[in-house]
């Protein structure tokens, strides 16, 4: 069984590669909503609907829309805009969920069964 300081390690270097995953996974995600939502094309179509939803909400349709105030598309000024707490929000998520899992790991592997078959911590 390794030594204690070697599994700090290894649960120290698990750590800092799903963080890494999270990180490179978020800016891909910002890379791919800029990419989208930030061309001229897409804009132009966000700017078009935004303008029949006004019409529909003038002629009192179905629904009862309320009025679009951006100029943009929600997702590019989310990930434009706040990427930075979105991106804390994210590590922090992220943390909680690793440090849960490795409290829960550690546990499960500290037990050890006696030959009756009854668990006693070791």
């Amino acid at each position: 069984m390794p030594s204690r300081n070697i599994r700090r390690v290894l649960w120290f270097a698990g750590y800092l590669l799903t963080m890494s995953v999270v990180v490179a996974g978020m800016y891909w995600a910002r890379q791919a909503v800029v990419t989208k939502f930030g061309s001229p094309e897409a804009l132009g179509q966000w700017r078009q609907w935004k303008a029949e939803t006004e019409r529909m909400r003038r002629e009192g349709g179905p629904v009862q829309r309320r009025a679009v105030t951006s100029d943009e598309p929600p997702a590019l000024v989310l990930m434009r805009d706040s990427f930075g707490a979105i991106l804390a929000g994210s590590v922090a998520i992220s943390s909680f969920l690793f440090a849960f899992l490795a409290f829960t790991i550690r546990g499960s592997m500290r037990m050890r069964v006696d030959t009756s078959g009854a668990h006693a911590d070791g």
